[in-house]
């Protein structure tokens, strides 16, 4: 049987969106145009519209010593409390200056939360108090909306309750009322710190801190209120951990400083990967940049030609399905009236680049993005997505059944062999089995071409013009698309 028949599965990212059951052949998943360009249908979509406010259990530990670690608080707290999974420990820190504030712990259920607490606190019945080291410290219960006051504490004029932020009128005239959950300059400082360890006495009593403050960042950012925060508070949270992976494994490979080890790095990886908010392109590469093989091999290369900025690959769809709207979103057409701000910045030139989503790259302008709210562009981009499924499918598979209706059969994108490869030049690299290794198949399928193609795959994606300072050579920069080809020097 052909290779094509029985495509091999392999994971999308870490991230949870896993192929799960059986792969089909492709004309199984053949639809109507009813249906095709249904939300529930499509294996695109937004994965921050699924998110809740947090109801976890939540202790608050104050007076920690400044170089304590999340391992020495889980100790603290006990083996038989019961955690949450992934990120519990949260350990504040005040960003412009690495200083170690309170800590907070979740727990499963508010329950735990206060059994725990109670049996901390049974220690002052014995005459002294709870320690951390060398200091006493003081366990409380608390809930989700201290902890996420503390986490965020330049968000202004925002009331926390039951985990859901309320953002109130501003009524100050001094003041500019809510404007984010974070400054600019908290991004810039957080980065430096993981930068520039040097220059804050802080950091070089706990190293690891300012990469333990970006993953509590991500996992308790309000993914859920997508009115208030835009594209560009996204790509700031992306070039933060981004930078800090960088930064991470630079330092791991100069020397052997304690805290920065391999699960740390292990640790901020899994926390971008299961970000709802990043796309399948800055999932592929912060993995790239982490230099986890383990990881790298667990990402498709197509991954870095996802062609949308705000909407991700959803779990629970199989192989077969995802190949068949790759193939349907190849053959659309892009309004080109519908949406001046989410330009497609793939090169309208013939450069000889071949992706398997066509000639497709949206990614949101910076100027549009700062004011740009993630609803609105999730939005946009879903509109954007049903447009291209359903030219795609009346270019493809519409015309696939006109010419086969005679004969009584139905002949899917994938299986109509009396398709030449120019007329779909992106349909063989869709098919084929992709590289293992994210440094090979720079274009998945197409034949080796010189010139442009190898500038697009070796110096685009992992060799940019200009590095950031600290950066590592051999990285992918962080807002890459293909308009920027034309700085690049042939």
């Amino acid at each position: 049987m052909s290779a094509l028949a029985h495509p091999p599965v392999f994971p999308l990212s870490q991230a949870g969106n896993n192929y799960s059951g059986s792969s089909k052949h492709l004309a199984d998943f053949t639809k109507t145009i009813e249906r095709v360009a249904l939300p529930g249908e499509m294996p695109i979509g937004s994965l921050v519209h699924s998110k809740e406010p947090p109801s976890w259990g939540v202790i608050k530990i104050a007076n920690i010593p400044y170089s304590i670690t999340k391992q020495e608080i889980m100790q603290f707290v006990g083996r038989q409390a019961r955690l949450i999974p992934n990120h519990a420990v949260h350990i504040i820190m005040e960003r412009p200056t690495a200083k170690t504030m309170d800590c907070f712990v979740e727990f499963q259920t508010p329950t735990d939360a206060e059994e725990t607490t109670k049996r901390i606190n049974r220690i002052y019945e014995t005459g002294r108090a709870p320690r951390l080291g060398n200091r006493h410290v003081e366990v409380e219960l608390s809930n989700q909306d201290d902890l996420l006051k503390d986490l965020f504490p330049r968000a202004k004029c925002v009331i926390w309750k039951g985990g859901m932020l309320s953002v109130l009128h501003n009524t100050d005239p001094y003041s500019t009322g809510f404007a984010g959950f974070f400054t600019s300059e908290e991004i810039i400082g957080a980065i430096r710190h993981a930068e520039m360890p040097h220059r804050s006495p802080f950091c070089a009593k706990c190293p690891q801190r300012t990469y333990e403050s970006t993953i509590s960042t991500l996992y308790k950012f309000p993914w859920y209120a997508t009115e208030y925060f835009t594209v560009h508070d996204r790509n700031q949270l992306f070039e933060l951990i981004n930078r800090h992976i960088i930064s991470l494994v630079s330092r791991m490979r100069k020397s052997n400083t304690v805290g920065l080890d391999q699960r740390l790095l292990r640790e901020l990886l899994q926390a971008g990967l299961n970000c709802p908010g990043f796309n399948e392109r800055q999932k592929y590469t912060l993995c790239v940049n982490s230099e986890e093989q383990s990881e790298i091999s667990k990402v498709p290369d197509m991954s870095k030609w996802f062609p949308f900025d705000t909407l991700v690959n959803l779990p629970n769809f199989d192989y077969g399905t995802h190949m068949y709207y790759t193939n349907l979103i190849s053959h659309g057409t892009v309004p080109e009236n519908d949406n001046k701000e989410l330009p497609n910045n793939f090169p309208t030139t013939n450069l000889g680049l071949t992706s398997p989503f066509g000639r497709i790259w949206f990614e949101w302008p910076t100027d549009v993005a700062k004011r740009t709210s993630w609803g609105d562009a999730v939005e946009q981009e879903a509109a954007m997505l049903s447009s291209l499924v359903l030219s795609g499918w009346m270019n493809s598979e519409g015309k696939s059944r006109s010419s086969t209706q005679s004969n009584g059969s139905i002949s899917s994108p994938s299986t109509n062999k009396s398709t030449s490869n120019a007329e779909s030049p992106s349909k063989v690299g869709m098919l084929s089995t992709p590289s293992r290794r994210a440094s090979e198949c720079w274009n998945i399928g197409s034949s080796p071409l010189g010139g442009i193609e190898d500038c697009w795959g070796q110096k685009l994606l992992f060799h940019p013009p200009g590095r950031l300072r600290g950066a590592l050579p051999g990285h992918r920069i962080t807002h890459s698309s293909p308009n920027c080809l034309s700085k690049l020097d042939h």
